[in-house]
């Protein structure tokens, strides 16, 4: 079967691009930098707030006069005749063409209101954007961090993993020179078992974090993507008080932004709905022409050109109650927002001194963990050399050898907590920080 020369090159370029996506390495600030252009949940937020910068042309466009051209055909033909009393009772043809022209001079300032409203709106399009961009950046934050965790923890049970191979093979040959019961090889083969089993459990996690980092740079899944970094490479502090926090978080988080002008927007919707108990005036002006021919000859086709222009008033007096009721739900509205952005300050201040909280309780951890690993480490050198020494048991061995690799464990989950507690702090405060510095 042969290959058409447009499809061969399509598939060449579907094997460059996967091949340019394979090459790729991303370091955790790249990796949020990346997914910030190529993430398609952030393109749907741009394409909103250039949609609500449309909106605000549309609302500016009534305050300008409105042009049409109108034309008109129309045929009257009477079934049987008739007798005449007047020529619109003939058969006709009549046609009517020209220019309209209005314009709104004043509308109860609904057009003011609702440009005020396109405005906010426009505000409130990228403040969702902003939120949206936090938000994915935290998530491919927080998957990094974990995918940095698990390659400590898979490091560690490797590391483990050597030290249990030893301790067998030292078990074995003890058990051949009589020195030693076969028991002993039979608990180092079970904890053998255990940490294969482990690091087996850890790779899958491991993988299972390649994916999502994947999703979220919108790569597929089975792109192989070079995610580098280490748990301690990002900065070791935060430099906020607790004051300044939360004066940063009420200017910058943008769903409070949202929740703020949201209101505003309500209120604006009262205006417009209230606007209709005002008058309106508006201009208009036509310029036409218009032509009737009978099909009785006995009578002369009628021609006109002309010119109007004026102005036109009109009020609404009752309409059911529908506009009062309308001004009614809209306060209502305006004032149920009010509420819950009282509410979000409060819970923002809330996440902003937990989140602090929780960078210092991980920060003490993580000194408590590392003096933690220097002890365990000790420890099992020193059970190790009298196991080999034929004067300590193999359990007393594989105790230290366990408290070692959970206090690497511990180690490796605190600056996990801290880099976390971290980066959730830049998201609550509404500010980026892509490299965690």
């Amino acid at each position: 079967m042969r290959i058409s020369g447009c499809l061969w090159a399509f598939l060449l370029a579907c094997v460059c691009a996967t091949c340019a996506e394979a090459g790729q390495t991303f370091t955790l600030e790249q990796a949020v930098q990346y997914a910030m252009k190529a993430n398609p949940g952030i393109e749907s937020k741009v394409l909103q707030l250039e949609q609500a910068k449309m909106n605000i042309g549309v609302a500016q466009s009534y305050f300008w006069p409105r042009v049409s051209l109108v034309a008109s055909n129309n045929r009257t033909k009477n079934y049987e005749p008739i007798p005449v009393y007047s020529s619109d009772s003939l058969s006709q043809r009549s046609w009517n063409k020209g220019l309209q022209g209005s314009w709104s001079l004043f509308a109860g300032f609904a057009h003011l209101n609702n440009l005020i409203k396109a405005k906010l709106n426009k505000d409130v399009a990228a403040a969702n954007q902003l939120q949206s961009e936090l938000e994915l950046g935290c998530n491919v934050q927080l998957q990094f961090l974990r995918l940095l965790k698990q390659r400590e923890d898979l490091r560690s049970a490797e590391e483990s993993l050597v030290r249990i191979k030893k301790q067998l093979a030292a078990s074995e040959a003890f058990v051949k020179q009589g020195m030693a019961p076969y028991l002993n090889v039979l608990q180092n083969q079970v904890e053998l078992s255990k940490a294969q089993q482990n690091i087996i459990k850890i790779k899958n996690d491991i993988r299972n974090s390649e994916v999502q980092l994947n999703k979220y740079l919108n790569f597929s899944p089975d792109v192989p993507v070079n995610y580098v970094g280490r748990l301690n490479d990002y900065s070791p502090d935060t430099k906020y008080t607790e004051e300044l926090a939360i004066d940063a978080a009420l200017k910058s988080r943008p769903d409070l932004m949202i929740a703020q002008k949201s209101i505003e927007v309500a209120f604006k919707d009262m205006n417009i709905s209230m606007a209709k108990f005002l008058p309106r005036v508006d201009a208009t002006y036509n310029n036409m022409q218009f032509s009737i021919d009978y099909d009785d000859p006995r009578y002369e086709d009628y021609g006109r050109h002309y010119w109007s222009a004026g102005m036109q008033f009109s009020r609404e007096i009752f309409s059911g109650g529908e506009t009062s009721f309308d001004s009614l739900a809209q306060r209502r509205k305006a004032q149920a927002l009010q509420q819950e952005y009282e509410n979000s300050l409060s819970s923002a201040r809330t996440e902003v001194i937990r989140s602090l909280l929780d960078i210092r309780a991980a920060k003490e951890l993580i000194k408590a963990s590392r003096t933690g690993v220097i002890a365990a480490r000790e420890s099992y050198d020193m059970a190790n050399k009298r196991y080999m020494t034929n004067t300590g048991t193999i359990t007393e061995l594989l105790d230290a050898q366990l408290r070692l690799t959970q206090a690497e464990n511990d180690e490796s989950q605190a600056m996990h907590d801290f880099q976390t507690a971290r980066s959730r702090f830049f998201y609550y405060i509404g500010q980026k920080n892509p490299g965690l510095k």
